[in-house]
């Protein structure tokens, strides 16, 4: 194990061979961090967490490269990556990672690049020479309005009967329901960061900030929060289906 009462530890973990490897390979990182995280030492872990995550960054820099035009969709893919390194590096049934780490975080940025790139309806299929063919894969979210949104002359009657979406009613309606919905969240932290990401969608980094916790941390009460509310919906849904 990594002592951490090693005064030169800091040292250590830059450290490297004449062959450029660290001393103090990312396997083992890992498998400390998850020897830590069972006895609940969490100073421990976001230490090694923090080193590993700083010898990642230029891969993570070099994988989004193809985003440098659109920062935001770069940035975001980053803290995917992030976040999926650190969720899997705490699981202690992933074994691919503590086998071939490299191979692993190839395979990991390239799975979460392109996760961006169908989202945003940028991923397309490509030739024997890398050239796209055809149209994108996906159809990105913000474009969904404009393509199935009706003319003005179309002579539908059903759209007559979309609801307006700037109906003082139905946003009233709305933020009642978004707030009965968040009283199933007892923590007020919790209730505060699903409204600013799911509501007001602030950036992890600036969240983080504003709640004086770590990101990680952020997106961990998101993630759960969420978990929460998707239990409790269910819920209601079962409990007021009509029973025949």
């Amino acid at each position: 194990m990594i002592d951490l009462q090693d005064p030169t530890l800091q040292a250590r973990l830059l450290e490297r061979t004449p062959e450029r490897r660290y001393v103090i390979s990312d396997i083992e990182l890992i498998l400390n961090m998850r020897h830590y995280d069972a006895i609940r030492n969490m100073a421990a872990v976001q230490l090694l967490a923090d080193t590993l995550l700083r010898r990642c960054a230029p891969h993570f820099q070099q994988r989004t490269q193809g985003l440098s035009q659109r920062p935001h969709l770069r940035e975001e893919a980053i803290a995917n990556m992030q976040e999926h390194l650190l969720r899997e590096a705490l699981n202690p049934k992933e074994t691919f990672m503590t086998q071939n780490f490299i191979h692993y975080l190839r395979c990991l940025c390239t799975d979460e690049f392109n996760k961006i790139l169908r989202q945003e309806g940028l991923s397309q299929r490509r030739d024997a020479d890398g050239q796209p063919v055809g149209r994108p894969q996906h159809v990105p979210r913000s474009k969904m309005e404009s393509i199935t949104a009706p003319t003005a002359d179309d002579e539908n009657p059903l759209a007559a009967d979309v609801a307006d979406p700037q109906d003082q009613y139905e946003q009233l309606h709305a933020t009642d329901e978004a707030q009965r919905i968040l009283d199933y969240l007892t923590d007020p932290l919790d209730r505060r960061i699903v409204v600013l990401r799911s509501l007001e969608h602030w950036k992890w980094d600036d969240i983080a900030s504003v709640c004086q916790k770590t990101e990680r941390t952020i997106r961990t009460r998101y993630k759960n929060a969420c978990v929460l509310l998707r239990k409790q919906l269910l819920n209601e849904q079962e409990f007021t289906q009509p029973q025949f």
